[in-house]
């Protein structure tokens, strides 16, 4: 999809364009992730508060994230440029580059519906990787890190980055989208990745509770998915985990105890704590 705007607004040969597609996604990378470690880094004493589990972040584990997450943006880059070049030859996607072609009203409105399409894709697929024989041959590598840092934010095997690519060939079939509103649906995503990888939570006390943003996915809650290997199967929100059964029984309460503690207790949560 990106290739496609890429190929026809750039003007640059077909070989440069996964390459670049490459650059791109990892300079998007290093500056959301890189720059959430840098800040949660710098600002360490005053987040100690915030710090959802007692262990901290080693180097083997970030170099370890850092290298799965760049082969997950080449695995990325080359198959948008096989689905450009399976649009341009089969024409199955609803691309378009004329925005007044579908007005600026559905332009805005494409980007939550993209957000919901992926939501919803993200938690059934999510599910799926954490069967047995599926989660230890595909879905292991990303659950090295059960206590992940903004780092492990794409930290895939090979075939669950396909996977997650996969979220984009389903919006594109679904809805007509324009690449711009395309490119701000995965802006959305890459931050809402890393938030959830964050190792802090930095949303307000109250939120697992409050009646509307209770249904928002939180640090705490993909904290916890890592260090359970089970529930909070979702990206964006936590609307299908309350509605599937898969919320953890204690989430809500470890939100609390994490939100709760004050700047003269800044030990983190003990394990037994956390649920």
């Amino acid at each position: 999809m990106f290739a496609g705007w890429i190929a026809q607004n750039l003007h640059l040969p077909l070989w440069a364009i996964p390459i670049l597609l490459v650059v791109l996604i990892s300079l998007r990378y290093l500056l959301f992730a890189g720059g959430a470690l840098a800040v949660i880094t710098l600002f360490e004493k005053p987040l100690a508060p915030r710090r959802i589990q007692p262990s901290p972040f080693t180097a083997n584990q970030l170099w370890r994230e850092a290298g799965w997450s760049f082969l997950s943006m080449s695995i990325f880059g080359i198959v948008f440029v096989g689905l450009f070049l399976a649009n341009r030859r089969l024409g199955l996607f609803q691309i378009y580059s004329d925005i007044s072609q579908f007005g600026w009203l559905w332009f805005a409105l494409s980007i939550p519906v993209a957000v919901l399409i992926h939501d919803f894709y993200f938690y059934w697929t999510h599910r799926f990787m954490h069967l047995p024989g599926v989660f230890e041959r595909i879905h292991k590598v990303h659950h090295l890190s059960t206590n992940p840092s903004p780092l492990s934010a794409f930290a895939f095997h090979p075939i669950e980055a396909v996977i997650e690519a996969g979220a984009v060939v389903m919006i594109a079939l679904l809805i007509p989208i324009h690449p711009i509103a395309l490119a701000l649906t995965m802006l959305y995503s890459i931050l809402t990745n890393v938030m959830g990888h964050l190792g802090y939570e930095l949303l307000p006390r109250g939120v697992a509770v409050h009646p509307a943003l209770r249904w928002l996915n939180t640090a705490t809650s993909h904290n916890q998915h890592h260090r359970t290997y089970a529930y909070n199967y979702g990206l964006y929100s936590l609307v299908w985990d309350r509605l599937f059964g898969t919320l953890h029984p204690r989430y809500e309460e470890l939100y609390d105890k994490v939100t709760q503690r004050r700047r003269s207790a800044q030990a983190p949560l003990a394990a037994d704590e956390m649920g």
